[in-house]
This record gives structure tokens, sequence and C-alpha cells, in this order.
């Protein structure tokens, strides 16, 4: 399978000044990834809620958390989308379900939206702005591919990628941003760390603009098992901030390899996972 990710650094973002605008510019890096022959493509944590901004541009950061409405933006990707035969993850976006805000994440192929995952773990910043959170993590198959979500603060909780790599996940779709000064180790210590520990591949799209008065950076990165990278170092790909897309070929083949010389999971006690809620789905 042929997977990017993608990056773009503030001062595109700052670009985008319409909804209409950041539509055009996926359309654009749509159209990259199908010149490249990509399958499959992560665009930016946080795309959504910037969609959302720019429909209310006076609205500090709680106003639109109040606003949290993300079904107009999904259906434009939707419709992107029976355009290219390619999977899209459009990033993340914020949607109120009767009185709870969720933290959201879906996979869509030719119109639909074949996979939808919630934030499980929340930061300080989301629980203050009361947001609920999600109870379970799921898996989607997609040409002989099983496929996960695990977005923005949940990277940093292993027991989500534990459940996703027990589930079966041989791709984990990341897309993330993160507050705070920019600090290289913080991001390794998530899903850089998560693929190590659970031998899939992720790719990760870092989100680097601005919601209401917060910040936010992230690098885009396309993560393998060590013995899979040339320089043993888990980056099949990265964006250094330097590009806005990257590639790379993930092959299954060579990850099962990679797992039967020391196979993580099996040496664990995989009925304790099994109990717990998340594994469950209640």
């Amino acid at each position: 399978m042929k997977a990017a990710s993608v990056e773009w650094q503030k001062s595109e973002w700052k670009r985008i000044d319409k909804p209409k605008t950041l539509i055009y510019k996926i359309k654009e890096y749509l159209e990259k990834a199908v010149k490249e022959q990509v399958d499959i493509i992560v665009f930016p944590g946080f795309t959504g809620c910037s969609y959302q901004q720019l429909n209310y541009p006076n609205k500090n950061l709680q106003g639109l958390i109040r606003e949290a409405d993300s079904r107009e933006y999904i259906e434009q990707v939707k419709d992107l989308s029976k355009n290219y035969k390619i999977a899209i993850c459009l990033g993340s976006y914020w949607q109120k379900e009767k009185s709870n805000i969720y933290h959201e994440s879906c996979l869509i192929i030719n119109g639909e939206v074949r996979l939808t995952q919630r934030q499980i773990y929340l930061a300080r910043w989301e629980r203050q702005l009361g947001f609920s959170r999600g109870t379970k993590i799921e898996l989607k198959e997609i040409k002989d591919w099983n496929i996960a979500l695990i977005i923005s603060t949940d990277v940093f909780y292993p027991q989500v990628s534990r459940m996703a790599a027990l589930k079966g996940a041989d791709i984990v779709l990341s897309p993330v941003g993160f507050t705070g000064e920019k600090n290289r180790s913080l991001q390794i210590s998530g899903i850089w760390q998560e693929v190590q520990q659970n031998q899939f591949f992720a790719l990760e799209s870092g989100f680097n603009g601005f919601l209401g008065e917060q910040s936010f950076w992230g690098e885009s990165v396309i993560h393998a098992p060590l013995e899979m990278t040339e320089e043993e170092d888990g980056y099949l790909e990265k964006s250094s901030g330097q590009q806005n897309l990257i590639i790379a070929q993930l092959d299954n083949k060579q990850r099962r390899k990679a797992i039967s010389k020391f196979d993580v999971l099996s040496q664990l006690n995989q009925e304790f996972y099994r109990q717990m809620k998340m594994f469950r789905g209640r």
C-alpha cells in the first residue's frame, strides 16, 4: 500500500482565509497524491476545526466549540472523494451529539464514511472546555489492511495503541496537533513509541495552525518498526518542516517478517487487556 501524510506550516494556514480555500487546498493535495498513485492519505489534526473557524472568524476557542458542527466539512470532503480512488482521513474535527461535544476523525472512501473514531483521553484544555470522551477503539478492513484511527492526546496513552494492535491493526492513521512549546521529544513519546511497542505502521499528520487564541504544532511522519527503516530509526519518511507531502510504500509482508523475529504481542497477557471497557466496546 502506498501511503501519504500532509503537513502545512503556519505560513500556509494563514493564507487559508475562507472555507472554500481550505477545500481547494485539500483537493490540490488529493490530486498530488493520486498522481503518485497513493492509496491512503492523512490530513493534519484539527483541519475540520479550522474549517469551522473560517465560518466563525470572530469567535474565540470557547465560542468555536459551542458551535461544534462539522457536518458541512465532512460533506465537502465526501463530495471530493467521489472523484479520487483514494482513502482519505480528513484530519480531525469537533462534533456535537445532544449535549456532548467530541473530538473525532473519520476515514472516507468514494463518498462514504467507512470508519469514525472519537478521542478517548482528553487533554487538560479539552477537559476544561467541557469535551466528552469516546469509549472504544474501532478498526476497518480496507484492501486487506486493518486500519485504526488514533487521534491527538490518545497517542500518549499506550493502552489505546495496544488495543488497536491486539485487534489486529496493520496501519494507524494519526492526525495530531500539540500545544505548548515545540518539543520533538514530546512527539517521539507519542505514536513513534507506540509503533515500536506494537509493530504496526502509522501515518502521523501534524497541525501547525491556530484555533482561536491557541497555537498548535506537529511534524508529519510515516512510521514503521525499526527493522524496516533504512537508518533503523523507525522513520520511513518525515517532513522535517521542509515537505508538505510525504509518501512511503508500506509492505505488510516485510512487517510480518520483522514481527516474526520478536513478536511483542505474543509476550502479553492478552486476556487482561480484553477485560478493559475500551476493548469490549462498552
